[in-house]
C-alpha cells in the first residue's frame, strides 16, 4: 500500500478517534498530522467552519445544529514536532463564547502498529479528485471508510485533502450511526487559510 494511502488512513482514524494513543512501540512510521503541518511555515493558519446535526430519537424533539468556527494556527515546527494553537468559537443565546486556544502537538513519528490498525479497521479507500470551493476548483485527495465503535455503532467518513491547506483538511464528512440509523452529522468546511 502507498505511503500516500497509509497516510490517509491515519488520518481518517485519528480524528474519528475519541481517545489519544500513546505508544512506546520501536517501530514508527511519518505521523501524517505532523507531514501535513510540515509543509508550512510558521504563522500558516486555517478557518473551518464545523456544523453538527443531531437527530432525534424516533418521536422525539427536534433535530439540534451546533456550528463552531475552528482556527488553527502553526506556532512552531522542528525536525520533531509541529505545534498547532487551536481556537473555537461558538455561538450562544446573546453573542459568542471563544475557547482558550489550545494546543496539538504532533510528533514527527508515530506507531507502526497504531497505524496498521488503523488500515485494518477503517477500510479507507482513496482518489484524486477535485472539490469546488467558494469560486475555486480545487484539487484534493477523496478518501473514504467506515469504522465501527461497538456492535452496533460505526461512523461513516469521507475526507477531502489538499497540500494547498495548512493542516490539508478542506473538508470532512462525519456520519454516526447507532443500529444502523444517523445520530449525528458532523460536517467541516474551509473558511480561509493563509499559508506562509
Amino acid at each position: 500500500m502507498s505511503a500516500l494511502l497509509r497516510s490517509l488512513a491515519v488520518v481518517a482514524g485519528l480524528l474519528m478517534c475519541s481517545a489519544g494513543v500513546v505508544s512506546q512501540d520501536k517501530d514508527q512510521v511519518d505521523n501524517p498530522f505532523y507531514k501535513f503541518w510540515s509543509k508550512s511555515k510558521v504563522g500558516s493558519s486555517v478557518t473551518l467552519k464545523e456544523t453538527t446535526k443531531l437527530t432525534p430519537p424516533a418521536g422525539g424533539g427536534d433535530a439540534g445544529v451546533e456550528v463552531k468556527l475552528i482556527e488553527h494556527k502553526l506556532i512552531e515546527l522542528t525536525a520533531e514536532k509541529a505545534v498547532v494553537e487551536t481556537v473555537v468559537t461558538e455561538g450562544e443565546l446573546f453573542g459568542f463564547v471563544q475557547s482558550a486556544p489550545t494546543k496539538h502537538i504532533y510528533p514527527a513519528k508515530m506507531s507502526k502498529e497504531v497505524l496498521d490498525e488503523l488500515l485494518k479497521e477503517t477500510g479507507v479507500k482513496a482518489e484524486d479528485a477535485t472539490l469546488k470551493v467558494g469560486n475555486k476548483d480545487m484539487k484534493v485527495k477523496y478518501l473514504t471508510g467506515t469504522m465501527k465503535q461497538g456492535a452496533d455503532d460505526e461512523v461513516e467518513f469521507k475526507f477531502w485533502l489538499s497540500e494547498e491547506v495548512p493542516g490539508q483538511i478542506v473538508k470532512r464528512v462525519r456520519i454516526a450511526k447507532v443500529k444502523g440509523m444517523a445520530v449525528a452529522e458532523t460536517t467541516i468546511e474551509l473558511v480561509k487559510f493563509d499559508k506562509k
